[in-house]
């Protein structure tokens, strides 16, 4: 019976030790498979990065080879319209360069100097211009000094009527007049800006993939933080794609007009000679003295009313004093003698009657 019990316990110890070892294998297997699937996604990322480097160094080298054809083609007597088709490879990195014969980007540029006879008739026939030939003012700036009155102005005026433009502005009434033109191919530039842009928006959707299939927090900030830096890139790539297109599709023109002004005649005072100095003093003097009777004519004009007042109210007032005079009896004053005078007299009598 003791062996009975014995050999069960036994298989059941067997039993419970295969079960263990049977739920270890079960959990490396899971982290394995866990480690494989992250390790998977990480390559996977760099393999984009890898990609998107590889088509940037490719566009590069295609620019190059995009210049090397510019300077075989023939130059375009017009402005470029179309730009050329850029092909990129998906999978392989690689772009292709335009074809032969393909419209160019092309940027026209004039500077023109014009003298005119009348500055304000001028201006205002360049403005009427500008309004038919579809183009804008840009920018203005007017000067004056005192020999030249004008004004330099930025035009841009529609490429295909560049020509034309410069065409009418010569037989505008001028004096002088003063034109050159230069065109800047972008074509290559163009080209490898579209490369560019096509590689970072397969970078861009590689990443919002990756940004679906992640569960961890490090992976889902890292993963934003490159996908704003792709986004940044495509804005920015964008923007010079935007104005390529603008200045091809509208040339510039920068003007200068102006009038040269008649300088005034300098006058030189010479020293007044001797005649002229006494006529000048009797001006003087006679400036004086005219002034002092003004003057005199003001004093008496502002006195009037003074003295009118005085006479209505002195005269009557001189009248009644002088009738008051006249009633007083007149009194005589003599005037004594002093002593010494009177001791004077007595002296001469007494030596009358000695």
């Amino acid at each position: 019976m003791n062996r009975q019990r014995m050999k069960w316990l036994v298989l059941i110890g067997v039993v419970a030790m295969l079960m263990g070892l049977l739920a270890g294998c079960s959990a490396n297997s899971n982290n394995d498979t866990a480690s494989a699937s992250m390790n998977g996604g990480n390559a996977n990322m760099k393999a984009a990065f890898s990609a998107n480097d590889a088509t940037t160094d490719t566009a590069a080298t295609s620019d190059a080879a995009v210049e090397q054809k510019s300077a075989d083609a023939p130059p375009a007597a017009d402005t470029a319209t179309v730009s050329g088709e850029v092909g990129a490879v998906e999978g392989s990195g690689e772009t292709t360069a335009p074809e032969e014969g393909v419209d160019r980007k092309i940027i026209y540029k004039a500077n023109v100097n014009m003298e005119v006879d009348s500055f304000d008739k001028a201006q205002t026939s360049l403005r009427n211009l500008i309004h038919l030939s579809g183009g804008y003012l840009l920018k203005f700036a007017d000067k004056k000094t005192t020999s030249e009155l004008g004004g330099t102005y930025t035009v841009k005026v529609p490429a295909s009527g560049f020509d034309s433009f410069i065409t009418e502005l010569e037989k505008m009434k001028h004096v002088s007049f003063e034109s050159s033109a230069q065109g800047t191919d972008v074509t290559s530039e163009y080209v490898d800006m579209e490369a560019r842009l096509k590689a970072r928006k397969v970078v861009e959707a590689r990443l919002l993939a990756f940004m679906e299939k992640a569960t961890k927090t490090s992976d889902l900030l890292e993963i934003s933080k490159q996908l704003g830096d792709v986004q940044t890139e495509i804005e920015r790539i964008k923007g010079r794609i935007q104005y390529l297109d603008n200045n091809v599709a509208y040339s510039t023109i920068d003007l200068r007009l102006y009038q040269v002004l008649e300088a005034e005649p300098q006058v030189t005072k010479e020293d007044p000679k001797f005649v002229q100095r006494i006529k000048d003093a009797i001006n003087g003097s006679t400036d004086v003295i005219y002034a002092f009777f003004q003057g005199l004519v003001v004093f008496i004009a502002g006195a009037i009313p003074v003295l009118v007042i005085f006479v209505i109210f002195g005269i009557p007032l001189y009248l009644m004093y002088r009738n008051y005079r006249r009633k007083q009896p007149a009194v005589i004053l003599t005037k004594s003698p002093s002593p010494d005078v009177i001791q004077l007299e007595e002296s001469k009598e007494e030596k009358d009657n000695n």
